[in-house]
């Protein structure tokens, strides 16, 4: 065997194994990409009863708080005329009341607490 056919079958050799790694990377790709593909199906699922759980409750949470709102019209509306009569009475109480005195600027607050007493001398 002379030089040239043992380079040729070590290339033939080289091919024949990075065919075989890459035939090992697309499988290993090819059952991850399946992996993955099963995971979005399953949160798709997931997603589809959570929605349909959703729109469930929204319907179950306002046909009971219509019943709620039937049977208990009379404490709402007692409720609603307490609230409007707290309401009106704060509101005629902060009418009746002078205006505060107008504060110093803050610049003016700032200056004088930063300021120290001056040292008494002895």
């Amino acid at each position: 065997m002379n030089f040239q056919e043992k380079v040729s079958q070590a290339a033939v050799q080289f091919r024949t194994h990075v065919e075989s790694l890459a035939q090992g990377a697309i499988a290993a790709a090819r059952n991850r990409q399946d992996i993955a593909e099963r995971r979005i199906a399953d949160v798709r699922k997931s997603f589809a009863v959570l929605t349909d759980a959703s729109h469930e409750f929204n319907q179950i949470a306002r046909r009971h708080a219509g019943l709620f709102v039937k049977e208990n019209s009379p404490l709402i509306t007692a409720a609603r005329k307490d609230v409007s009569k707290l309401a009106r009475a704060t509101f005629s109480a902060l009418r009746q009341n002078k205006p505060a005195k107008s504060r110093k600027p803050s610049r003016a607050r700032s200056a004088s607490a930063s300021r120290k007493p001056a040292a008494k001398t002895a």
